[in-house]
């Protein structure tokens, strides 16, 4: 990895170059750890063509050297006035921050730090436009939580029965993640069964599944970072018909927009490629949410595979496709699965039954 935090930390300060800035302030610590591998739970970057610094507090400095592979220094942060210490400090005059990643207090202190001359510029998207698209270590690091992932649903949907709760399967899958090799769930667990899954995002509670239910589970693993995110429904022991036509419309709509993928598509293309689908056998507006989001460091990132998206699909991204409908009082299904855009080919990392 010690070679791509080079790589990624080069490629954003070419982007710095070409926004005019002289030096970045990246305060997210998911796109920290993108960038240098630091974990903690407490530090910003100052990344510009002289320096690379991290900033973090008294208890990570030994583990932020050693996460960095001893490349950038770290300093002790003392809030956000370690920066006026940097020998370059005073050459700065267009500073570039992360818009949506820091509060007002947090801007206003840096504003404070600052020389008249030195203007903050705000940004939005520029390292997680770098962070769609996966290299080779990320995508089989994602490719092993969605084979775990596969593996867990299956167990768990095994053990279903009438009389148990979503409760006891949601530790059930989690139980299986954690005995298996996953660092840990990449999200709170969504089981729903009955009328409770109407709701895209409940959560798992003490209802008891009965037979005759839709039940949908939602999860996914988190290994060395790197999530994954499956989504199945069934209906347990038993028949429905109005089962049968919601659950066939779903699975209609999301093979149409996964036969649709290539590059070049715009992610809004997509998602109406399947909007579509479900418009037309008469659940539009069961339909509540965008088909998809991209998957990685974080477990919803770029791209956002939503109606307002204009985001171009390229190869090295990986995204979800999951349309859903949902029926207040009755229940509702979604099926989600992991796709990676590679060299032209489209590949589902999510193998489990549907």
């Amino acid at each position: 990895m010690k070679a791509e935090y080079k790589e990624r930390r080069d490629r954003l300060k070419k982007i710095i170059e070409e926004l005019h800035l002289d030096a970045f302030l990246v305060t997210s610590l998911v796109n920290v750890r993108y960038l240098c591998g630091f974990t903690g739970t407490n530090g910003f970057l100052l990344i510009s063509d002289m320096d690379e610094v991290l900033y973090t507090d008294s208890r990570y400095i030994e583990q932020g050297s050693e996460e960095s592979f001893n490349e950038i220094d770290v300093f002790l942060s003392n809030g956000f006035k370690g920066i006026t210490g940097l020998s370059g400090f005073n050459k700065i005059n267009q500073l570039g921050f992360e818009s949506e990643n820091i509060s007002h207090s947090e801007f206003i202190s840096i504003s404070e730090l600052l020389t008249e001359r030195t203007k903050l510029v705000p940004t939005s998207g520029v390292i997680e436009k770098i962070r769609s698209i996966k290299d080779e270590n990320e995508i089989d690091l994602i490719k092993s939580a969605a084979s775990l992932a596969d593996r867990a649903i299956v167990h768990a949907l095994d053990l279903v029965e009438p009389g148990i709760s979503e409760f006891d399967i949601a530790w059930t899958i989690e139980k299986f993640l954690k005995e298996n090799g996953a660092d840990d769930i990449a999200f709170d667990t969504i089981v729903a069964t009955g009328a409770n899954s109407s709701k895209p995002h409940h959560r798992a509670g003490s209802t008891i599944v009965n037979r005759g239910d839709p039940l949908v589970i939602d999860m996914g693993a988190s290994i060395k970072g790197y999530n994954s995110d499956i989504t199945r429904t069934v209906i347990v022991e038993g028949r429905d018909n109005q089962f049968n036509r919601v659950y066939d419309t779903v699975l209609e709509a999301q093979m149409a927009a996964i036969n649709s993928i290539e590059e070049g598509v715009s992610a809004k293309e997509l998602d109406l490629v399947a909007r579509k689908v479900i418009e037309d056998r008469g659940y539009g507006k069961n339909f509540s949410h965008g088909l998809g989001h991209g998957i990685g460091l974080a477990v919803h990132e770029m791209p956002m595979v939503v109606p307002s998206s204009e985001t171009l699909l390229e190869h090295g991204m990986i995204f979800t496709v999951e349309p859903g409908v949902y029926i207040p009082g009755w229940g509702g299904v979604r099926i989600e699965d992991m796709i990676l855009l590679e060299s032209g080919r489209t590949s589902i990392l999510t193998k489990s039954p549907k």
